[in-house]
């Protein structure tokens, strides 16, 4: 059988974590989320803009890495400006991925980025430079950050819903709030033509566990101030 090739997009903070894992936990089939290939100590990032050459060096890494592997991917939001070059080398290629609710975006990458600013391009007086992931962003000429994400977001929506017009075959997002069902796991892994015995039972929310101990943390800490 020849592997199949899975990338998996997204604005970023929409679940994309919890979707690898879903992906990964299936036999034969490994789903990197945002380059970590832990059992080789590897981290590969794609830049959003002219990185083709290491796209394509990274892709064909993953095709021929682990022989007993025959679903393959990577799970990353700078995948999509070269989706069309993607489906044009791959035709069997499988784009995926999970949406989030706008609001709920935006806030998380605000916490996520603290004191960082992938969206503008700045000199690192105003915010800290992040050479990993700075690169990994699209940039416009709005200093207001929230603003910034915001066109972010609604970039990135509308350039995914026109590529989904464009390649239906090729390309299906889900609502991360339909995620852990049933129905909708069954779909993603029809979809990638997965044939296999499948494991869709157990809810997959990658990081929950340590937001909710954060936030407890947090909370006790209110409490014993306000006591």
């Amino acid at each position: 059988m020849q592997k199949q090739l899975i990338i998996s997009i997204g604005t970023g903070r929409s679940g994309s974590a919890s979707l690898s894992s879903f992906l990964s936990e299936q036999k034969k089939m490994l789903v990197l989320h945002e380059g970590r290939l832990e059992k080789e100590k590897i981290r590969k990032l794609i830049k959003w803009e002219n990185d083709e050459e290491e796209l394509f060096k990274w892709i064909e890494y993953l095709l021929n890495y682990n022989d007993d592997i025959k679903f393959i991917g990577d799970t990353g939001m700078y995948f999509l400006p070269y989706i069309d070059l993607i489906i044009k080398k791959y035709n069997n290629v499988k784009i995926i991925g999970l949406e989030r609710e706008k609001n709920e975006v935006v806030n998380s990458f605000l916490k996520k980025t603290d004191g960082r600013n992938h969206w503008y391009s700045h000199n690192g007086n105003e915010w800290k430079l992040d050479q990993r992931w700075d690169p990994c962003f699209p940039k416009y000429q709005i200093k207001d950050k929230r603003k910034a994400i915001e066109k972010y977001y609604d970039n990135y929506i509308e350039t995914t819903n026109n590529l989904k017009i464009k390649y239906p075959d090729n390309i299906k997002i889900w609502k991360l709030s339909d995620f852990n069902n049933t129905k909708t796991k069954n779909e993603i892994l029809d979809f990638i033509s997965y044939d296999n015995n499948r494991i869709i039972e157990k809810e997959f929310k990658k990081n929950t566990k340590m937001k909710s101990q954060r936030e407890l943390i947090l909370n006790k800490i209110k409490e014993w101030f306000s006591a």
